[in-house]
């Protein structure tokens, strides 16, 4: 049975899992992108975890909170 049918969602991706990262602030725009080498560096953790520690520092600098972020995995080529 495909998840697409069923009630239930996929598991968020490791770091380790993926690519890349894309992110951005949805508050100013500014976009950014953190390659694997990066991402290992911050451990193996779920994106949507990783993704809670992330701050705009363009918004920060401002004075507002920085936390809109929206960061979307760029997922591995099957080989």
């Amino acid at each position: 049975m495909s998840l697409a049918w069923s009630d239930k969602r996929a598991p968020a991706p490791r770091l380790s899992q993926i690519a890349a990262l894309e992110i951005r602030c949805d508050d100013c725009g500014r976009a950014n992108r953190m390659d694997a080498d990066t991402l290992t560096r911050n451990g193996d953790c779920r994106v949507t975890d990783f993704k809670a520690r992330l701050v705009c520092s363009t918004c920060k600098a401002r004075g507002q909170a920085g936390r809109n972020i929206e960061a979307i995995p760029v997922l591995r080529r099957a080989k």
